[in-house]
């Protein structure tokens, strides 16, 4: 666990920089419905405005925030499966080694897979 606490940091870093960036977007949108248009309602454009003035800050927090998120996201995956891949390894290893002790105890040649096992070493 301690091995990659400087990869874990950072990876959550830009998981939660990435969110702060959504939601800023988000509530930035609320607050452009919210807010009065600084220009008169001349036209009926003025929903059309609106919507895109809501809209605009909302796809941007997304566009932003989205791919800061799932960089995140793939660095904890990363390091979750080094972590799995190296504790495979370490059962393999002692599985190779009780293997090896064990056939040190019985005659080797018994078998055909005892002598395949033998050539490839």
């Amino acid at each position: 666990m301690s091995r990659h606490r400087f990869a874990t940091f950072w990876a959550t870093v830009l998981v939660v920089t990435g969110l702060v960036l959504v939601v800023i977007g988000v509530a930035l949108a609320v607050a452009g419905l919210e807010v009065d248009l600084p220009w008169p309602r001349l036209t009926e454009l003025t929903r059309l405005e609106r919507i895109l003035v809501a809209l605009a800050p909302a796809v941007a927090g997304l566009l932003a925030g989205a791919p800061l998120i799932g960089l995140g996201e793939l660095l904890h995956l990363s390091i979750v499966q080094r972590r799995l891949l190296e504790r495979q390894r370490r059962r393999l290893v002692r599985i190779a080694r009780r293997r090896a002790s064990a056939s040190e105890r019985h005659e080797l040649g018994t078998a055909a897979a005892d002598r395949l096992l033998r050539r490839r070493r």
